[in-house]
């Protein structure tokens, strides 16, 4: 007869499956006894490596803490999903990462599969729960992982689901083959599935019995109790609801300070844009004035001048009167004075007008003859002679000057010559000089001692081929004497010289030269050579040790290789002291630059000499040509000058002779006769005697004179006073016009219209610069008054821009942080109306508002959500109390210990960093708080920020501070008591501490039990419908009495056990379970699981 299974009615674990898990490779299927389990091996062995699998099943993946009995006292145990898929079994080092790598039993793709079949024992259908994994080859990722959760209603082959796994995971295909299956790709829909299935009555429930896995980790009242059996308080919700609905009080205080802020930045725009709006309108008034100025101006010209000209009318007869007056006076003297006059003349029959007309014949006559005499005199000096006295010295002068002339005649020839020459060889010089002047700007921008020519032909050729100029080198260029071989330097250029200019072509770049210079017309003779430098080459022949070849350096370089073996095999020349040393040699050249070509071809190129420098072309610079060349140009500007000076006095030498000529032209022009200045001194002398002597001896002339004198001041004073009355009434007839053609002038620009409010101020202007406007006045008064409203409209426009300065600086700061606001303004001071409408409404409408909101949140967030905050806080030890209750319910039916029960007490424990924090939320919802009262108001929502920024901060030391404040499991401590069956209270453990390690298991799985029972039990049941729970390594530091009762506890309240403990245990738990799997390990790699009997389970298996 088959006895009763326990508990029939109750769901226990009865078969697990894993394909691919850990180092349990392939499928493996474990019965489960409905009694009890032990999974027991070796360490390393796989025994978590099954317990995971479970776990995997049980939890999400988010949650599910593998090899969690481990991790009593780590961080971590290492093990994921993927580990787990792939089969990672050990951890060794990369060679090349310098780093520890896994070791996979499964590389490529894979998949991975774990089931869990549940039964009762009273023949309803069993649930299967599968969860099926896959992982792509080259995946290593937890994100990588593919996962689909099936429950069948039958006891399902795990094994099945290999053909919709193995490329991975046909989701579709499986709903097809299996459409009773519940099948989710999430985990949330499974739990919520098999929860249901199997009476598991809660996620905190399913949390627990994935937590019971490490019990071994728990070891204190406090820690089970705040962790596994109470949930998360609802204090982190309102907490997050408080700061949440903060943002929005921070966001309300943020706008009132922001519209606050927006206010003060705006306000100065006040009395910013009245002085802008004075200063535009001074502008405009003066600018009005300024372009009716003219127009005022000429109106007021124009009354002026026909004032002026009705005046000067009313003059004109009376200075016509005084000019008739004084004409009349100047005729009646001019009349007496010419009466006298011809008295005068007609006195002794006319004889003093004779005499007076022969002396001004004679002075005019000594006047020529002085005259004649001083050019006479100039043209001697200019000979350097002494001026003759006499006829015979002036007959001699002449006879000499005519000699001179001849003479200066015959050389002409030879001095026109002179110049000539000289202002020839200055040609030449100079032309010289610019063409050395050339050259040396073009070494100095090369390094090169090619002549410029060659060198100006490389530059066209570079141009026109598109190359570089250091890409063509001239072999002068790459060869260079050496120092100590500095003597030899001119025979080896003679010798050299042709292969020097001549230009290498590397063979890369011929077809581009030779097309270019075939096109070009150089203007000289251009010798290139192609040169093939990657052809191979037979070795360099050897030179002899006078040879000029070792006496030359070479530039490295590709050419370097190709131009050494040319020398070594075209110019093997020695160097020899003698012509007797040259008949030795089949090739050599001497000192003075005699060169043997070999057979009997000798030459010796003498056009320049050997040392002359600026013939050589040979050297890795040109600093020593330059040199040269630098004071090749001294020489000839030294010799320029030198012949300028020649040029000079030769030109000066030239316009001495022509002056002589010249001077001796006016001299041989000139008779004695003419430059006597004695005889005519004498001719004047003897008329001046005559006519003295006739006026001494007539007394009626001495009369006549005096009256004519008289008479003529007279009619002199006369006629000035008539020329004074004329030139006036002309001056005033000149004014007259003149005013009247100013006045026609003026009219045609007056009959601009003015505004009477205009022109008002113009004249206002004109009247107080001025005493009393005329038209003298008037020009230089409207410069005055043009300069005044000039310097008033600067002022003003001064005032106006450094109004708009800063109320454009506002307006920029402004819009910088307040960037909404550039749809209604810019940051121009054309808009500052615009800003200014948007600071009114700001302080009628926006600011009030705004703080209206403001206050209204604040009070209803102190009142709502800190004092909902603060009263669950208070309220929480009491609700904690009533949760306890009802495990001190369950643990009062099952005995503790022999004769005694368990029950817990529920202490206040509010760390002093909660009860701060409680109090300081007191102080935010006491009082009351007006909404006038601003600044409590402002007080007030700077604690709540305070303490709500803390609370919403991510900092460790503020979240470690808010678990500790909110938290309200922490707020008390637990402590189990004992009591007797007479209800007396008779021992006390506050948590675990001071127990030993069993003692504390004890009591931690005593009330494990109980919250286990309390999680899982139906209200009102004694039994749980679920009833599998998992321990591992449990009981590893009890001794057999204390573990057998917490087995007898988990069994009195309905829990069937499967343990994963050592081998140790097995006689202790003999009577608790009623199968045995052991694990073992094959290669260290491979695990391995066997069934064992209860009778031969402690003998020892490979």
């Amino acid at each position: 007869m088959t006895a009763t299974p326990p508990h029939p009615s109750q769901f226990r674990l009865a078969r697990v499956q894993v394909v691919n898990w850990g180092t349990l490779h392939g499928h493996h299927d474990i019965p489960i006894a409905r009694k009890g389990f032990l999974i027991t091996g070796a360490s390393g062995s796989g025994k978590s490596t099954l317990i995971d699998a479970i776990s995997t099943v049980l939890m999400p993946g988010g949650s599910v803490r593998f090899n969690a009995a481990a991790q009593e006292s780590a961080a971590g145990s290492g093990r994921n999903f993927v580990s787990y898929i792939r089969g990672a079994w050990r951890r060794e080092a990369d060679v090349d990462t310098d780093s520890l790598t896994a070791s996979y039993l499964r590389t490529g793709a894979t998949w991975s599969a774990v089931a869990l079949t549940y039964r009762t024992g009273d023949g309803a259908a069993p649930v299967t729960l599968v969860k099926l994994m896959h992982l792509r080859r080259g995946a290593n990722a937890n994100n990588d992982v593919s996962h689909l959760h099936l429950i069948f209603d039958f006891d399902f082959d795990l094994i099945d689901l290999e053909p919709f796994a193995g490329r991975g995971i046909d989701t579709r295909g499986i709903r097809k083959r299996w459409p009773e299956a519940t099948v989710n790709p999430s985990y949330t829909p499974f739990a919520r599935a098999f929860r249901a299935k199997l009476g598991i009555s809660s996620e905190a429930a399913q949390r627990l019995l994935h937590r019971t896995l490490s019990a071994k980790s728990l070891n204190s009242l406090d820690q089970l109790l705040r962790d596994y059996m109470l949930d998360e308080p609802d204090t982190f919700a309102m907490a997050d609801r408080a700061t949440s609905q903060f943002r929005d009080l921070r966001e309300a205080h943020r706008v009132v300070v922001d519209a606050r802020r927006q206010v003060e930045a705006l306000d100065p725009l006040v009395g910013l844009a009245e002085v802008r709006r004075r200063g535009l309108q001074q502008q405009r008034e003066l600018q009005e004035e300024n372009d009716h100025l003219d127009a005022v101006h000429a109106r007021m010209t124009v009354d002026l001048l026909r004032e002026k000209l009705d005046e000067a009318y009313a003059q004109i007869g009376l200075l016509q009167t005084a000019v008739d007056k004084t004409s009349v006076e100047a005729e009646r003297a001019a009349e007496r004075t010419l009466d006298l006059r011809v008295r005068l003349e007609t006195t002794d029959g006319g004889r003093l007008s004779t005499l007076r007309l022969q002396r001004d014949a004679a002075e005019a006559d000594l006047t020529r003859t002085v005259q004649s005499r001083s050019r006479f005199d100039t043209a001697v000096g200019s000979w350097e002679a002494e001026a003759p006295t006499t006829a015979e010295e002036f007959a001699h002068l002449r006879a000499q000057l005519e000699t001179e002339l001849r003479e200066l005649d015959a050389t002409v020839g030879t001095r026109r010559n002179d110049v000539y020459e000289v202002v020839r060889a200055l040609g030449t010089l100079r032309s010289e000089h610019r063409q050395l002047i050339a050259d040396r700007e073009l070494l100095a921008r090369r390094r090169s001692n090619l002549d410029p020519a060659l060198l100006r032909i490389r530059e066209l050729v570079c141009t026109a081929a598109g190359l570089s100029e250091d890409m063509l080198h001239f072999a002068g260029e790459l060869l260079e004497v050496r120092s100590e071989h500095a003597e030899w330097t001119g025979p080896i250029e003679r010798v050299l010289g042709g292969l020097a200019r001549t230009m290498l072509v590397p063979d890369e770049y011929y077809s581009r030269v030779a097309a270019v210079v075939d096109a070009q017309h150089l203007g000289t003779r251009l010798v290139y050579r192609r040169v093939r430098t990657r052809s191979g080459r037979p070795a360099t022949p050897a030179s002899g040790d006078e040879s000029l070849v070792r006496k030359l350096d070479v530039r490295p370089g590709p050419l370097a290789a190709w131009l050494q073996h040319h020398l070594a095999e075209r110019f093997d020349y020695a160097c020899v002291a003698t012509v007797d040393d040259l008949r030795g040699v089949p090739r050599g050249v001497t000192r003075t630059g005699q060169v043997k070509h070999g057979g009997e071809r000798h030459e010796k190129d003498d056009r320049y000499r050997v040392d002359d420098r600026s013939r050589w072309v040979l050297g890795f610079d040109n600093e020593t040509k330059l040199s040269d060349l630098r004071r090749r140009i001294g020489e000839v500007e030294s010799e320029i000058a030198r012949l300028q000076r020649r040029q000079e006095l030769l030109e000066h030498a030239e316009c001495t002779v022509q002056q002589r000529r010249h001077a001796a032209e006016i001299i041989l022009d000139t008779t004695w006769a003419d430059i006597d200045v004695e005889a005519a001194e004498a001719a004047v002398g003897a008329i001046e005697h005559r006519l003295e002597g006739w006026l001494q001896g007539n007394a009626e002339y001495a009369s006549l004179t005096l009256d004519l004198a008289r008479a003529e001041t007279e009619e002199k004073e006369a006629r000035a006073a008539y020329t004074a009355a004329g030139s006036g009434l002309e001056r005033h007839r000149g004014d007259v016009e003149h005013t009247r053609q100013r006045l026609a002038e003026v009219e045609a620009h007056a009959d601009s219209a003015v505004p009477d409010g205009i022109d008002k101020r113009i004249r206002a202007r004109f009247d107080a610069a001025a005493r009393r406007p005329t038209s003298e006045n008037i020009d230089r008064l409207l410069h005055t008054v043009g300069r005044t409203i000039t310097d008033e409209h600067r002022a003003a426009l001064t005032r106006t821009t450094d109004a708009e300065r800063r109320i454009t600086a506002i307006l920029t700061a402004y819009l910088a942080e307040w960037e909404s606001r550039r749809a209604e303004m810019r940051s121009d001071a054309e808009y500052v109306d615009d800003a200014l409408a948007v600071l009114t409404r700001l302080r009628n409408d926006g600011l009030p508002a705004y703080e209206d909101e403001f206050f209204r949140l604040l009070n209803d967030q102190s009142s709502r959500n800190i004092g909902e905050l603060a009263r669950a806080i208070r309220r929480a030890p009491g609700e904690i109390r009533s949760r306890i209750e009802p495990v001190n319910e369950s643990l009062r039916r099952s005995p503790f210990d022999t004769d005694r029960t368990l029950r817990i007490d529920v202490k206040d424990r509010r760390s002093p960093a909660a009860a701060d924090f409680l109090a300081e939320l007191q102080r935010i919802v006491s009082g009351s708080f007006k909404e006038e009262d601003r600044v409590a108001a402002e007080q007030r929502f700077e604690q709540m920020e305070r303490i709500l920024e803390r609370l919403d901060s991510g900092e460790p030391a503020d979240r470690r501070w808010r678990q500790l404040v909110l938290d309200t499991r922490l707020h008390v401590g637990f402590i189990g008591v004992e009591v007797d069956g007479e209800g007396v209270d008779v021992n006390f453990h506050d948590s675990s501490s001071g127990l030993s390690g069993g003692q504390a298991q004890k009591l931690v799985f005593f009330c494990l039990a109980a919250a286990l029972r309390y999680q899982l039990a139906a209200s009102g049941e004694e039994l749980p419908r679920y009833g599998t729970v998992i321990l591992d390594e449990a009981f590893d530091r009890a001794d057999p009495a204390y573990t057998r009762r917490a087995l007898d506890v988990f069994t009195r309240f309905g829990f069937h056990m499967v343990l994963a403990t050592p081998l140790k245990l097995l006689q202790t738990l003999d009577d608790y379970i009623d199968g045995v799997a052991a694990v073992s390990i094959r290669d260290k790699k491979y695990s391995q699981l066997a069934l064992l009997p209860i009778r031969s389970a402690e003998e020892p298996r490979e």
